[in-house]
């Protein structure tokens, strides 16, 4: 689906986000994305998380919906994850190690969530399709966005040869015409420069 250079290698993944300005960053990030999911949970519903990793989201989500299907196209992460959600009990977790994109999904399931995938999907605007399409009510995900550090992102990836992408805010609507779109930034923001990171809710109308 993507060419996330951490599919092959779920230490190296585990190690990158605890670095200092990665674990910052995410923890911003984790506050908006779990607000925003709160004003969707629903305790009788089912969520579809897309790009679980190795379940950063995954078990919050367990604790706010019937039932979690985590779609993970790394053997090696989706391995990781059943361990941990094993390990904590959460019987209403099923993960499935699979693309998504190839998978039947439509319509069924209340919110669908997608952290930190766009980052390396080369057709955003079919991924994104697919994912409301997936969802009965919203979809929340995160994009980098255009900007100095969006800039920077994309220079270090490429040292190690890997491709990432970043998006303008109006891009997410222009992908979801039918849905109301609200985004927040987060990540290294100053007076002078945006956040990295896009964090949105698209909302159907």
């Amino acid at each position: 689906m993507s060419n996330n250079p951490y599919h092959r290698d779920a230490g190296f993944y585990e190690l990158n986000l605890s670095l200092p300005v990665i674990s910052a960053i995410r923890r911003q990030e984790a506050r908006i994305v779990l607000e925003s999911l709160a004003g969707y949970a629903d305790a009788a519903e089912r969520v579809l998380e897309v790009g679980p990793g190795t379940g950063f989201y995954t078990l919050p989500l367990s604790r706010m919906f019937r039932e979690v299907v985590a779609v993970e196209d790394s053997a090696r992460m989706a391995e990781v994850l059943r361990e941990r959600v094993r390990a904590a009990g959460a019987a209403n977790v099923t993960v499935v190690n699979g693309d998504f994109l190839a998978r039947e999904e439509d319509g069924r399931y209340e919110v669908a969530v997608a952290i930190g995938v766009l980052d390396y999907i080369g057709d955003p605007a079919a991924f994104v399709t697919k994912l409301c399409a997936s969802a009965r009510r919203a979809v929340v995900l995160t994009v980098p966005q255009q900007g100095l550090w969006g800039r920077c992102f994309v220079a270090a990836n490429r040292l190690r040869g890997t491709a990432v992408y970043c998006y303008r805010a109006g891009a997410l609507s222009d992908w979801a015409p039918g849905w109301r779109c609200t985004t927040k930034e987060v990540g290294l923001r100053t007076p002078l420069t945006r956040g990295l990171t896009l964090v949105a809710a698209l909302e159907r109308v």
